[in-house]
């Protein structure tokens, strides 16, 4: 999901001079190659090690986020019947924060509060399910290695496939993408589009959803592109609906087509926190607010174009994170296309700029590299693969509710 940017406060406590304990601040730059200067902060020191402790800060909007996501997953565990236990929740969670604290312990020299990687792994939690789980086992840990594995690979991809130094996907995304994939629908599914009847549990849900977005999106300037997104992919989708399109879930008998299809998918809450709180993420979503417009409509047309084939929940679900995973793996094309495109004014010097050449993208003119063949093979990846869902029959049997209690959601 979105991860806004950190905003980095100086803490102060205590002094002290025992192992293991806080430190007065101190400005003293982060070890090891490469790591940025460290604002005054407290600090530890284990085994005559001293370690800059960076806390979390009150104005940082990504605490916002968690508030939204835990207020979610409380109404969930409670009065939506989400399929998910409390322990794997936490456990997904405390995954995604290990790996985040130990990889930058090692490449900052810095103990550092794991806001990203608490998002991480509450959206996987959040979206992730595994059969056979019910509501209510709110200490199972039933495939609890699937949440692992999705965990993991989301901080793999983040901290290995770093195009230019950065990362190129929304770490929540492509973990969710991978296991829904490769595990598959034997062990896994996502959660439903339709979350139940209009009632007050989900008008609850649904008003913390608008009233998050709101409160998320104005401060990371993401407003234009949410709707740059939902009104082409709408627009489209009723098309689907009305030229017959239908798809099986396993909460309904019957199949959901006619005005249904639109409804359920358009205004599922599941796609609103994937447009409001996923495809939000400052770091890897375009930067320019052309850019950001593009995205969201490239996005749209990605996604759509994915669920046009689809069957199944399950198929429709994948297809709207794959579009995702897609559309990161351009975002420097889309920024080149967006400055193209500003028509701004120039001045004198970019006028003579412009006499020259215009440079060709970053995807172009760069030799592939490693970093550039794995994206390049993550995306093409989640399209096959969202593609070949299609014509899976099994799932369709899965989403019947016809193959036994083995593959029941």
């Amino acid at each position: 999901m979105a991860t806004p940017r950190r905003h980095r406060g100086p803490g102060a406590v205590a002094a002290t001079t025992q192992p293991g304990t806080a430190l007065p601040p101190f400005p003293t730059p982060a070890p090891g190659a490469g790591a940025a200067p460290v604002a005054s902060g407290p600090r530890l020191v284990l085994g005559g090690r001293t370690i800059p402790v960076v806390l979390p800060n009150r104005r940082d909007p990504r605490l916002k986020l968690s508030a939204i996501i835990i207020a979610l997953q409380v109404l969930g565990q409670t009065v939506l019947d989400f399929k998910v236990s409390i322990a794997q929740i936490l456990i997904t969670i405390g995954t995604c924060a290990l790996v985040d604290m130990a990889v930058t312990l090692k490449r900052q020299g810095i103990l550092a509060w794991p806001a990203s990687a608490l998002l991480t792994g509450n959206s996987i939690a959040f979206i992730l399910r595994t059969n056979g789980t019910d509501h209510g086992d709110w200490w199972s840990l039933n495939g609890i290695e699937w949440f692992i594995g999705a965990a993991l690979v989301s901080l793999l991809v983040k901290y290995l496939v770093r195009p230019g130094g950065r990362h190129r996907f929304n770490p929540s995304n492509v973990g969710i993408v991978w296991a829904l994939l490769v595990i598959g629908p034997v062990h896994v599914f996502p959660q439903y589009l339709w979350w139940g009847p209009l009632d007050a549990p989900v008008i609850a849900a649904l008003l913390v959803i608008v009233v998050g977005a709101v409160w998320i999106l104005r401060e990371v300037h993401m407003l234009a592109m949410a709707a740059a997104f939902l009104v082409p992919f709408c627009a489209v989708v009723a098309i689907f609906a009305a030229a017959g399109n239908s798809f099986v879930a396993i909460w309904s008998e019957a199949p959901i087509s006619g005005f249904d299809y639109w409804l359920k998918i358009c205004t599922s809450p599941e796609l609103l926190v994937f447009v409001f709180f996923m495809m939000s993420d400052p770091g890897t979503a375009a930067k320019s607010p052309r850019g950001r417009v593009i995205y969201g409509v490239l996005t749209a047309v990605a996604a759509a174009a994915l669920v046009a084939v689809q069957p199944t929940e399950y198929g429709i679900k994948v297809a709207i994170l794959a579009s995702l995973t897609l559309v990161c793996a351009i975002v420097p094309l889309i920024e080149s296309i967006a400055r193209r495109t500003s028509g701004r004014t120039q001045t004198s010097d970019d006028a003579s700029a412009a006499a020259s050449p215009p440079p060709r993208p970053a995807l172009v003119r760069r030799p592939l590299r490693p970093a550039m063949i794995a994206v390049a093979l993550i995306a093409l990846t989640a399209v096959v693969g969202t593609a070949a869902l299609a014509d899976n029959e099994d799932l369709v049997y899965i989403e019947q509710g016809l193959t036994g209690p083995r593959n029941a959601q």
